[in-house]
């Protein structure tokens, strides 16, 4: 997994499964981490957002290993 950070709260993850966007923290209006499965922040909608928020970049990181 390379994760490269984007900007405060974004990060840009490639894994085995693909690229993902993550953003949560000051990033999002609840603080909450949510993904899409995108390359890049312009490209985030609701059409590609993995549609589950965790407290942590952690708990969403473990989270995106499991399929």
């Amino acid at each position: 997994m390379k994760i490269t950070k984007l900007a405060i709260g974004t990060y840009k993850v490639v894994d085995a499964q693909g690229t993902w966007i993550a953003r949560g923290g000051q990033a999002t209006a609840n603080g909450m981490w949510t993904a899409n499965d995108c390359d890049n922040v312009y490209d985030l909608s609701n059409g590609n957002n993995w549609a589950v928020e965790f407290k942590t970049f952690a708990q969403l990181k473990k989270y995106s290993q499991s399929f």
